[in-house]
């Protein structure tokens, strides 16, 4: 819970600077105030009213199993699912618009290129230097593999010799 100004305390400034840089705004969900957006928020009423730019997550589990994302959904499914939410251990996090780019695709027979959301993971550990990532593409709005929302695709750095 990176973002969440509860665990503030455990970064230095230059960390916290990074971590609103990078890392959507994430709460687990329960019944308490927090800040958003520099404002104090009642967590439970904001999560009902802002269904269309957030998303819900089970807090344990994989491949895209139990995510609601609030903009996809009516307002009964947003309800119950935050209902869902609190009887269980979830969090709420902040929706991130991803960017397009055309992939050419096989369908029907025939190469298309389609606009596809494209998700780059870095692989930075322990240093400054990115050592490789992870990309999906996807035209689902849940960009997720396991789940059937696209798939991985090949990565290369290419770097002058």
């Amino acid at each position: 819970m990176l973002s969440d100004e509860a665990n503030s305390g455990l970064f230095s400034l230059v960390e916290l600077d990074a971590i609103r840089e990078h890392i959507p705004w994430t709460r687990r969900v329960e019944e308490r105030k927090t800040q958003f957006g520099g404002k104090m928020v009642d967590l439970v009423p904001h999560i009902l009213s802002n269904r269309d730019r957030l998303v819900l997550k089970p807090n344990d589990d994989y491949g895209g199993k139990g995510i609601v994302l609030g903009w996809t959904v009516d307002g009964a499914a947003w309800e119950a699912a935050v209902r869902k939410a609190l009887a269980e251990s979830y969090v709420v996090q902040e929706r991130v618009n991803l960017p397009t780019e055309p992939f050419p695709s096989l369908e029907d027979g025939r190469l298309q290129v389609i606009d596809r959301m494209l998700d780059t993971n870095p692989f930075v550990c322990f240093g400054s230097t990115v050592d490789g990532c992870l990309t999906r593409v996807s035209t689902e709005a849940l960009l997720n593999v396991t789940a059937g929302g696209g798939s991985t695709a090949p990565t290369f750095l290419l770097e002058e010799r």
